[in-house]
């Protein structure tokens, strides 16, 4: 990796590893140890993650990443069933990092494993643990990991072909008889795309319910909420995050930083930037206005992620040094760049700083992502959250963690209801030049590897593509027969249909999913 470190950095980065104590070994570099043992851990080797892990505790006891190893030493015991310990380091965790970034997650770690004590056995107290409880003191969980989820068959709508809420009442009535029991409805608007039939638009982008926090195009959520639940139906609101900029246009210092591989400079990007106080005020205002409507949950749409270009924006740059030492800079995160076919650039590969980077950025989505829903839960404490994952999430942990920022582990960790997974064939047969049985078998796999990480099959939601975007085709109901037969066949998964539009004869199929 030297070779990608300019001379003139070399000094500046050289701080970053701990100095060996006997002459003559290795030095010890924290950040390699780390990713060394996550990449374990994401393996489901988690034996050899908790030795890289306890190794990095023991060798720099003064590096910023022993916290995270001491929590996910925590987490790879649980992973073995070894609740005992798990417990056990949960705790030194909550003792020593008192004000650590993981301490939720450690909480529910103690509550976790504090269960499954009492499931294997009566629980004996064990000697108490300064400030905290004992083993024997079970407190019931409240976490979405335990909770069992409600299995759905949702339509996910982008616009609403109605030209009047007696036109809207008559498709969701439609949409009843044909086997579905959640509306994903959209209440974003970008500039340019199609806009719900029946509003009065007061402008050309923003979202659909009050709020001071963003333009509104028109309030007609509630509305929309009272025809949904009179039809027996349960309604999630779909919204955006980094790209909820409406308004902002003039405000470049809250968009992110991307870095221009063709001119070899940072440019402003589309999305907003996640790590500056005033936006993360803005949305916590956003979904909290949100959580004042009649819905029942929120979708996180596509968004939430970063692209392995972006954030380079000061305020990232400024936590990620303050966390890890160093600052991200392109020329020691790239190994030869390139363009590819379609425009887009590439790297060959990427060096260890980058992937400490990736993860990092991951995380920080994921903590923004409980902000929000904080935030909401204000407004109403019986919210359930679902987050949009490419497919990539659950087949290839690197593609993901690279190109996105993006983990499953991480979106497990962080506790949605529902994770909504992106599995669309057409689109997959036009990416990757696949034949249609191909495809589908793809999606095949991705729901069997969902519901084996996941757990809880209906917390696996499978977003089954309806019409061709590209061809505006409305698919065959044969061809989508195909996809529910393959992935229903890893079991009785939650399904979405995308985009639900009114000529699709989606009644046809819906002895697939339900009996009666």
């Amino acid at each position: 990796m030297k070779k990608w470190i300019p001379i003139s950095m070399v000094i500046f980065f050289g701080f970053l590893y701990v100095l060996p104590s006997v002459g003559g070994e290795e030095p010890v570099r924290p950040g390699e140890l780390y990713d060394s043992a996550m990449e374990l851990y994401y393996k489901d080797r988690f034996e050899e993650a908790i030795q890289g892990f306890s190794k990095l505790i023991l060798s720099a006891p003064q590096s910023k990443l022993v916290s995270y190893s001491q929590y996910m030493t925590g987490l790879c015991n649980l992973k073995l069933e070894r609740y005992e310990e798990a417990l056990r380091h949960f705790r030194l965790y909550l003792r020593d990092f008192p004000e650590g970034d993981r301490v939720k997650e450690a909480e529910t770690g103690v509550r976790i494993s504090e269960e499954r004590l009492k499931e294997k056995a009566p629980v004996q107290p064990d000697p108490p643990f300064p400030g905290r409880g004992t083993v024997g003191t079970v407190v019931e969980s409240q976490t979405p990991e335990v909770r069992k989820a409600r299995r759905r068959v949702c339509a996910q709508v982008f616009y609403l072909e109605g030209k009047n809420l007696g036109e809207v009442e008559k498709s969701v009535k439609e949409l009843k008889n044909a086997g579905v029991d959640t509306l994903i409805l959209k209440v974003f608007q970008n500039k340019g795309d199609r806009m719900h039939r029946l509003v009065t638009p007061r402008h050309e982008e923003g979202v659909y319910f009050r709020t001071e926090h963003a333009l509104v195009v028109d309030d007609i959520l509630g509305k929309v909420a009272a025809i949904v639940h009179r039809n027996g139906l349960e309604l999630f609101a779909w919204i955006t995050t980094r790209y909820t900029n409406y308004g902002l246009d003039g405000l470049p210092e809250y968009r992110s930083t991307a870095y221009n591989f063709e001119t070899k400079r940072m440019e402003v990007a589309r999305g907003l930037n996640l790590f500056h106080e005033d936006v993360l005020k803005r949305l916590r205002g956003l979904f909290r206005d949100l959580g004042r409507y009649p819905i029942d949950g929120i979708l996180f749409q596509d968004d939430l992620i970063l692209k392995h270009n972006e954030d380079f924006s000061p305020e990232a740059n400024k936590a990620f040094l303050k966390e890890f030492g160093f600052l991200p800079h392109p020329d020691v995160f790239y190994i030869d760049p390139y363009r590819s076919e379609s425009g887009k650039y590439y790297a060959k590969a990427y060096t260890e700083r980058f992937w400490t980077w990736a993860t990092w950025k991951n995380r920080s989505l994921m903590n923004v992502a409980r902000q929000l829903m904080s935030a909401a839960k204000e407004s109403n404490p019986n919210l359930q959250f679902g987050i949009n994952l490419y497919y990539e999430a659950i087949l290839n942990h690197s593609n993901a963690l690279g190109w996105f920022s993006q983990t499953l582990s991480e979106a497990v960790e962080t506790g949605f209801d529902y994770y909504a997974i992106m599995a669309y064939h057409r689109q997959t047969m036009r990416e990757l030049k696949m034949e249609e049985e191909a495809a589908v078998g793809l999606m095949a796999e991705v729901a069997q590897k969902a519901v084996k990480s996941i757990g809880d099959p209906s917390k696996v939601l499978m977003k089954v593509q309806i019409l061709d975007w590209k061809s505006h085709e409305v698919l065959p109901p044969k061809e989508v027969e195909r996809v529910l037969d393959r992935v229903l066949d890893h079991g009785e998964v939650s399904l979405a249909f995308v985009p639900y539009i009114g000529q699709f004869p989606l009644h046809l199929l819906k002895g697939k999913w339900s009996k009666s």
